[in-house]
């Protein structure tokens, strides 16, 4: 009896991979289309609130639960035009790409005190509170942008991490980008990542495209009409087509999800950013 793709519960034997590639090249010190926040500070706040989120979902009376691994890696140029394709985590685990969430949540580089604005339950005023929140990433804004560099060795990271988790739900790879690949055209390479699986089936690339373009945002699109130009095109069909789990889950959720919709987010506010990381954990996380 063949087994129904995307359905291995997550385990510590059978482990659920996410792989982040992070844009940091120069142009993501640019503004963030339509607004005046830098794509690189809106990139590592959301990067930082799903690590947070990942440390804590999977987490039960013994501590966090070791079922979970998670890579994020930063890519850019030196000023030779050489790629850097290295680890974007601060602190203990980032000498090593891929490590599990359990040492994420005991190994953040610092913890910054923010200030959250939340209605006063008596009078519903908007109150200032104080709260603590843990960074593993950091904005960076330098060089140009290596994309096939980094989906190379994205898959040579995830062949690898495969070859010891053959029963595991598909890793999942997130890349955010502004778009403009520098180093050659990355289709063939992102072809490749998601040629790669498991016994549970193939590898999903997802894309959120950060662009400068003042377009509306887009969540899961089905096709090209919506999308301003031809960095966004790219990303679109370089993006997974969504499986059935994603449909499942966006239906007891409604959250809005169309038959072909492909793993992308353009141009998405700060919630809309998150919303987009959390779904792809979330359908994970419920094969538990």
């Amino acid at each position: 009896m063949t087994r129904t793709p995307y359905s291995q519960e997550i385990s510590r034997q059978n482990k659920a991979l996410f792989l982040f590639l992070l844009n940091q090249s120069f142009s993501m010190e640019g503004p963030l289309g339509g607004t005046a926040n830098r794509k690189c500070d809106k990139l590592a706040s959301a990067i930082n609130v799903w690590l947070q989120n990942m440390t804590i979902l999977p987490s039960g009376e013994e501590g966090i639960k070791d079922w979970i691994d998670v890579g994020v890696l930063g890519y850019r140029t030196d000023a030779q035009a050489n790629p850097i394709i290295e680890s974007a985590l601060q602190g203990a685990p980032a000498d090593r790409w891929i490590v599990s969430v359990a040492q994420l949540g005991a190994n953040p580089a610092r913890i910054d005190t923010k200030i959250q604005h939340i209605p006063n339950e008596q009078t519903g005023e908007m109150i200032e509170v104080p709260c603590e929140v843990p960074v593993w990433v950091d904005p960076k804004a330098k060089g140009g942008s290596p994309m096939c560099h980094v989906l190379y060795r994205a898959h040579e990271t995830l062949n690898e991490w495969i070859g010891h988790h053959h029963n595991s739900f598909p890793p999942i790879v997130v890349n955010i980008t502004d778009g403009r690949s520098q180093d050659g055209d990355p289709t063939p390479y992102a072809e490749a990542v998601r040629a790669l699986s498991t016994n549970d089936g193939n590898v999903l690339l997802m894309n959120c495209h950060l662009s400068t373009t003042a377009a509306d945002p887009l969540l899961f699109p089905t096709g090209e009409k919506g999308l301003p130009d031809e960095l966004a095109w790219v990303l679109f069909r370089t993006s997974s087509v969504l499986p059935e789990p994603f449909h499942r889950y966006a239906v007891t959720e409604e959250v809005p999800l169309q038959k072909n919709a492909r793993g992308m987010a353009f141009n998405t506010d700060m919630a809309g950013l998150v919303q987009f990381l959390n779904v792809t954990a979330q359908v994970v996380l419920r094969l538990r």
